[in-house]
């Protein structure tokens, strides 16, 4: 655990998908999923268009940072952004965290990480399996006219 950008690019981390009611949630579970969002932000950019996004700030570094439901939120936002200009490979409902009530629990971590890796798998099969053209447009220097 610890930072999860390399060089100002994203990296992704395995998620965990197997919460349970016994697992405690730190800071290095926050930062996996936050950065996990923002690879996959990244990476649904180098297949779609320009879309909407929300800031989640930098990783947490200290155990007094415990996330608060507005960065909760950014990670919903940023997740249902992705549902809604890229494929809908997760169709969960986007959830909304307010301040002084329950907090996300494990099954929410475990909607949350299970919706990352399904973004996850399915970008990078779009990726693996575009089609590419197998000539080149453009100076027309291999083409004798």
């Amino acid at each position: 655990a610890g930072h999860y950008e390399q060089g100002g690019v994203n990296v992704w981390t395995e998620p965990k998908t197997d919460w349970t009611v016994d697992d405690y949630f730190n800071l290095s579970d926050y930062n996996r999923i936050k950065n996990n969002i923002a690879y996959l932000r990244d990476l649904a950019l180098k297949l779609y268009t320009e879309f909407p996004w929300t800031d989640m700030g930098a990783d947490k570094t200290h155990y007094t940072e415990y996330p608060y439901a507005d960065e909760f939120n950014a990670l919903e936002n940023n997740l249902e952004f992705l549902r809604e200009n890229t494929f809908l490979f997760d169709n969960d409902v986007q959830k909304q965290w307010y301040e002084n009530v329950r907090t996300p629990n494990y099954e929410d971590f475990n909607r949350i990480e299970r919706a990352c890796l399904l973004f996850y798998n399915g970008f990078n099969s779009i990726k693996e399996n575009k089609k590419r053209l197998s000539f080149r447009l453009g100076a027309f220097k291999a083409i004798k006219v």
